[in-house]
């Protein structure tokens, strides 16, 4: 006879529990996430990213948070230049990644970015800040790109404000500036629910379920240097 021990017991109950609430939870639908407001300005010859979105959880999602399931979110943001001849050209991506969480033992919400972190006694709290996207720094104005010459990768930034080499140096191949004045651009933002950070019992679930859909879509609008 083959004996578990009680941890194991509850924590295959909690996910199964979970797992149940989810099936079952299509009466309800996920509020979604709308962006508001998206900006973007040149700060000190760095482009900087502002915007507002609005993000509400399906009861399903809160209900699982509130059982210590945390919920990562990632928030993408592309500049192209526009191409009536072909594919418009990717100039520079960027993406964040949040986590929030929620700990019984003090009450509070926890939201995560990279390395730092902020506490929230309420969740409305929590996440009006995780919509709250303020001095997102993009990438250096000046900031060659290759990339505009031979189309071939977009520039990826993540976290820092240049990609350049390991040492921190900015690989500069010529004096061509990264975004050009009196060319028009369109930039895009889009935040979603990352589903492939659940729990793994989760995710099958979790693909077919509408209150696990968080995906505000791309919200995009022309930039002009």
């Amino acid at each position: 006879m083959r004996y578990y021990s009680k941890s194991k017991l509850f924590t295959a109950a909690r996910v199964f529990l979970l797992a149940v609430l989810l099936a079952s939870s299509s009466i309800a639908k996920a509020d979604g996430i709308e962006v508001k407001s998206a900006e973007l300005e040149v700060v000190d010859e760095i482009l900087v990213l502002k915007a507002d979105l609005e993000i509400g959880l399906s009861p399903a999602l809160e209900e699982a948070l509130n059982k210590g399931v945390p919920l990562n979110f990632v928030a993408e943001f592309e500049l192209k230049k526009p191409r009536w001849y072909w594919l418009d050209e990717s100039i520079t991506v960027a993406q964040r990644h949040y986590r929030l969480s929620y700990y019984a033992l003090t009450r509070q919400y926890q939201l995560s970015l990279n390395d730092q972190y902020q506490n929230f006694s309420s969740l409305n709290d929590a996440l009006h800040e995780l919509g709250h996207l303020q001095e997102w720094h993009i990438a250096e104005k000046a900031l060659v790109a290759e990339k505009l010459r031979t189309a071939s990768k977009p520039l990826v930034v993540d976290k820092a404000l240049v990609v350049g080499k390991p040492d921190g140096k900015t690989t500069r191949p010529d004096k061509s500036p990264l975004v050009k004045k009196r060319d028009e651009y369109l930039a895009g933002l889009r935040m979603k629910l990352d589903l492939a950070q659940l729990p793994k019992p989760l995710q099958v679930n979790a693909l077919t379920s509408k209150d696990w859909s968080l995906d505000s879509g791309w919200h995009r609008w022309n930039v002009t240097p």
